[in-house]
């Protein structure tokens, strides 16, 4: 049974009126979501950790080569490798960066803005980043594949269902040669396909571009798509809604490569691609599909 059919008509017109928080309102009436005096920072009640495990598991499962589980990173990172990677050119509006209070001269602790500091952290805003560092100048002689999670931030001022400032991240990740990467991300996007259709999620595959900044973002955004470099997988979250990226495949060419200085045995910098998988917003289009029991379910997940 479809969540249509267990939902009111009052929260299906609810769901639409974001501004009146009526999907959030019947998710945490469903005991889904906890909900904080923050836009866009939710808690998640036992009921929906269990869900997200058993997406955890599904993700687990599908790997092609296995894998015992994903490695888990920290929710902060160095602000180094950040800006090896050009983060903070392209994407500075969504950034969350650290402060500290330092201790006084006199012993005592500083208040106010005026006494904050910035430390050498800064908010993951992807889990890859964490992985890249730990190839910098070297040249693996085969590629090199990563199983990571991770908990992200992203300043988007928003109450919108499913688009959360901090969230959890999935993501499989080669670096290697310019082959290696362009067949990774070919395989995870007709896995991902595989794997949505198993769990009875309708997505609509198509091309995407990131939020770039500044002057060049037109060209970038442009140039991103022209290049194929990226498909979201996109499912409603929510009444009312036209659809979410509940997924992505992520060609990044020589990029990262360069900046890390990763060589590739076939000459020049090494090539990366990752597939990233938003936990949290796939918890929610199977709650929109399939309703509030989970034993109502795909054996799938």
């Amino acid at each position: 049974m479809t969540m249509h059919a267990r939902v009111s008509a009052q929260d299906e017109a609810a769901g639409g009126r974001e501004g009146a928080g009526g999907a959030l309102d019947r998710l945490v009436r469903a005991d889904w979501l906890l909900p904080t005096a923050a836009a866009g920072v939710l808690g998640f009640t036992a009921k929906f950790e269990s869900a997200l495990a058993a997406v955890q598991g599904a993700l687990t499962r599908i790997h092609p080569t296995g894998t015992a589980g994903p490695s888990w990173h920290a929710p902060v990172v160095p602000r180094g490798p950040i800006e090896r990677a050009q983060y903070t050119d392209s994407f500075p509006h969504l950034l969350g960066t650290v402060h500290a209070l330092p201790p006084s001269t006199d012993g005592s602790s500083a208040t106010g803005r005026e006494g904050r500091v910035p430390t050498d952290t800064v908010l993951a805003p992807a889990v890859c980043y964490s992985v890249y560092p730990s190839l910098a100048d070297t040249m693996p002689d085969s590629p090199r594949h990563f199983d990571v999670a991770g908990t992200c931030y992203r300043h988007e001022a928003t109450s919108e269902v499913g688009r959360f400032r901090s969230f959890r991240m999935r993501e499989f990740v080669v670096v290697g040669t310019e082959e290696a990467a362009l067949a990774w991300r070919d395989e995870w996007t007709e896995r991902c396909r595989a794997l949505f259709a198993g769990l009875g999620v309708a997505v609509r595959v198509q091309e995407a571009s990131d939020p770039f900044f500044g002057p060049g973002a037109d060209f970038m955004r442009s140039s991103q798509i022209e290049q194929s470099l990226k498909y979201e997988f996109v499912a409603p979250v929510r009444p009312g809604d036209a659809g979410t990226a509940i997924a992505s495949v992520n060609l990044h060419k020589d990029h990262l490569g360069e900046r890390f200085a990763i060589g590739s045995p076939d000459g020049g910098w090494a090539h990366s691609s990752c597939a990233a998988f938003g936990l949290e917003r796939i918890v929610l289009a199977l709650v929109h599909v399939h309703g509030d029991d989970p034993d109502d379910w795909p054996a799938a997940v």
